[in-house]
């Protein structure tokens, strides 16, 4: 009997070592198993696939924050993690455990300037600059991604510069009105070393 894809249930993580998949190549349908690297947890002769979410949320109503100076790079602090590794500081800064990492996200800038965002080791040692955008007046989403390896926890900053000196509030982004204010989102992939 065959079900049609939207009526099957959803799989619910975390994967297994012993999950399959269904692929079809050139209308041929084959087995296959998942890569071990897609397991969570602790399995023999497999590295943990694990991911988390770190964002900038604001109460509601509260704009983005001002970019002033200009030409000078700017802390965006994170105040928002999900379940997952990784630590925030009290200075909003990223705390990552050793690991293979993947990471994709954006943030915001707003108002008549060349913006630019970078994702950074304190020692500047890794360092994954944003997508470069201007701004003539509204909103941005500036794109960031990159790939690392650390091999002992290391501390990350989020920075951005423009280079005009835009002190008023929002200068990162108008307040929507609905909670929570979302200003930036970065999402990271790790493997276990």
């Amino acid at each position: 009997m065959s079900q049609e894809f939207s009526e099957l249930p959803e799989l619910v993580s975390p994967f297994k070592s012993d999950d399959q998949i269904l692929v079809v190549r050139g209308g041929q349908t084959y087995r296959a198993s998942l890569d071990p690297s897609f397991a969570l947890g602790t399995q023999s002769g497999s590295r943990a696939l694990e991911w988390v979410v770190f964002q900038i949320r604001n109460t509601y109503g509260q704009e983005g924050g001002a970019f002033h100076p200009p030409n000078q790079w700017l802390s965006r602090p994170f105040n928002f993690k999900s379940t997952g590794f990784g630590s925030i500081t009290t200075g909003g800064q990223l705390v990552l455990p050793s690991g293979n990492y993947c990471f994709r996200g954006w943030t915001t800038g707003m108002e008549n300037g060349r913006m630019r965002g970078r994702f950074r080791s304190m020692d500047s040692l890794i360092n994954w600059p944003s997508a470069t955008t201007y701004s003539l007046h509204y909103s941005w989403h500036i794109p960031i991604e990159g790939v690392f390896t650390i091999t002992t926890q290391t501390t990350f900053v989020l920075e951005m510069r423009c280079d005009r000196d835009r002190s008023k509030s929002w200068g990162y982004g108008y307040e929507s009105q609905i909670s929570p204010e979302l200003y930036a989102s970065l999402l990271f992939f790790r493997n276990s070393l």
